[in-house]
């Protein structure tokens, strides 16, 4: 998922020329050929009267007028007037730009487009007469185009701003979500390595050592949204570890990664929760325990097992804060809507089934 780097538009500029500076719609490509055609019965008196031939003449005499300014217009509209129009502060001053060009076009190619006409349609042509309606008919033709765009442009922007302000919403929610989850797992790491100390210190240097780079992946992960599965499971054999340096030969573990999962992209801090969930619960008030993480890849999603064999969900006499799987629900949640889900179930031999799925096709880079 990309992060919302974009900022609020800050100008009324950007509101008239969102996406690029448009400021006629790309439709207008489509009426250039077809006005004119729909145009002729009103302009040419008496057309279904006339011959074939002659009305196909006199048809070409209004195409000539309406695609040679139709073809300035758009040259000016995408290539020059974006570049024009933000430099003006007011509408006042926006709108007499625009009368200014829409009449400035006609005047300069009156007389240029009327020699061309008169080669092919012959006949007397008054050119200040000629002027003055290609001036009117391009005001017809440009200015409702002008304002159709503009309230494109202001609802595609209203829509844009809510966007933003969703993904910063949800920015803030996962910052604060991974905010409770680093301080609950920081304090209960350096409850194991102060359990060391007096009993083992080098096993408790060597363990601070493995804090070390956990901490460090820990602080890395509020900085970033996703991390391969490969570079989690790392993290969770590197606890794993710590929590074995713990509890000695009472604790089993096992981690099975699927490697066409490895390099998938996930939240980090996922799949820790529930390990350290598997060790707390499952060796609770017991002389030993087991702890099996599993990961597969499952076509369009991949799943994250951890089993304990303890005494199951909600069973445990151990209390602890009871947010970590409520905040890892809300981060699926908030990340991939309703294909992300966890599930705690009873586990078929005894213990917790913690169960966590992520849609691959959204989480593949």
């Amino acid at each position: 998922m990309r992060r919302p780097s974009e900022s609020r538009p800050s100008s009324r500029v950007e509101i008239l020329l969102p996406g690029g500076g448009d400021l006629l719609p790309r439709e207008m490509l489509w009426l250039y050929p077809i006005v004119p055609l729909a145009a002729a019965p009103l302009l040419l008196k008496n057309l279904f009267s006339l011959p074939l031939d002659t009305a196909l003449v006199r048809i070409a005499g209004i195409y000539i007028p309406f695609l040679a300014h139709s073809f300035a217009f758009h040259v000016l509209y995408v290539g020059v007037m974006p570049k024009v129009v933000p430099r003006l502060r007011t509408p006042l001053l926006r709108g007499a730009l625009h009368v200014a060009a829409t009449t400035a076009v006609p005047v300069l190619l009156g007389p240029l487009v009327l020699s061309f006409k008169r080669r092919i349609v012959p006949g007397h042509y008054d050119l200040p007469k000629f002027v003055l309606e290609c001036i009117i008919i391009s005001w017809l033709y440009v200015f409702p185009a002008l304002i159709v765009q503009r309230l494109r442009n202001k609802a595609q922007n209203i829509e844009r701003m809510a966007q933003l302000e969703r993904q910063a919403a949800l920015e803030a929610q996962l910052k604060a979500l991974q905010g409770r989850t680093n301080p609950h797992f920081f304090f209960n790491s350096i409850n194991t390595v102060a359990s060391l100390i007096h009993d083992d210190p080098a096993l408790a240097e060597r363990t601070l050592e493995r804090m070390a780079d956990l901490f460090r992946y820990a602080l890395d992960s509020s900085k970033t949204r996703f991390v391969t599965l490969r570079r989690e499971v790392e993290m969770v054999r590197d606890y794993l570890a710590i929590q074995s340096a713990r509890y000695g030969s009472r604790l089993h573990t096992r981690v099975e990664l699927d490697e066409r999962a490895a390099e998938i992209l996930v939240p980090p801090l996922i799949l820790q929760p529930l390990v350290e969930n598997a060790i707390l619960h499952g060796m609770a008030h017991r002389r030993s325990g087991s702890v099996l993480v599993c990961i597969r890849h499952e076509g369009h999603r991949v799943s994250l097992e951890v089993l304990d064999d303890g005494p199951g969900p909600f069973a445990s006499s151990h209390r602890g804060s009871q947010t970590s799987v409520e905040d890892i629900c809300k981060r699926l949640r908030l990340l991939y809507g309703e294909q992300g889900a966890i599930a705690l179930s009873a586990a078929p031999g005894g213990g917790c089934l913690a169960r966590v799925a992520i849609p691959v096709k959204d989480v593949v880079a």
